[in-house]
């Protein structure tokens, strides 16, 4: 399995060919051979097997690609006008955690978030983590890097105090 710069996941012969047999779908796949593609195309309707999905190529370069998917979230519109930044100091304030060293943390995160232009990630997660809570759907304690973001921390993503732990949230923003 390959993905492509879009995200487009392409698998090669061998693993479609073992989905296939064990009866997994096959319907989403997109196979990397062109020659294999072509003869399963001719075929498939002879022993009734499912087309292949077609690879759409984006017209627009990768870059362009991923900032508009990263913009175009399915959330609710008062998660879309969310203001991330006075959230998160309200959370801060909220969890008693207003020292100097957590409020330049959060600022430094919140730096790298925008230059990574993913605002609307955090939106969306806010919507994630109030909808898994509002549902009684558990959430663990942390996994990962992730949980070196005081950011997450205050979007409840995690539960472990980045600060307290003394750890680099570079381990998660790479």
């Amino acid at each position: 399995m390959n993905t492509n710069e879009y995200g487009q996941v392409h698998f090669d012969t061998d693993e479609l060919l073992s989905m296939l047999y064990s009866d997994q779908p096959i319907t989403e796949c997109m196979l990397s051979d062109e020659k294999e593609l072509h003869a399963h195309k001719t075929h498939a309707g002879d022993f009734e097997i499912a087309d292949l999905y077609t690879d759409q190529m984006p017209t627009i370069s990768a870059v362009d690609y991923h900032a508009n998917k990263s913009s175009q979230w399915q959330m609710p519109d008062e998660y879309k006008t969310l203001d991330v930044e006075s959230l998160l100091s309200n959370k801060m304030v909220e969890k008693g955690l207003t020292d100097t060293a957590y409020v330049q943390r959060m600022a430094d995160e919140m730096q790298e978030y925008q230059s990574r232009n993913m605002i609307d990630t955090l939106k969306f997660l806010k919507y994630l983590m109030d909808t898994c809570d509002q549902h009684d759907i558990i959430t663990g304690i942390g996994r990962g890097s992730s949980v070196s973001s005081l950011v997450l921390h205050l979007l409840d993503v995690h539960h472990i105090d980045p600060i307290k732990y003394n750890l680099d949230y570079k381990e998660f923003l790479r």
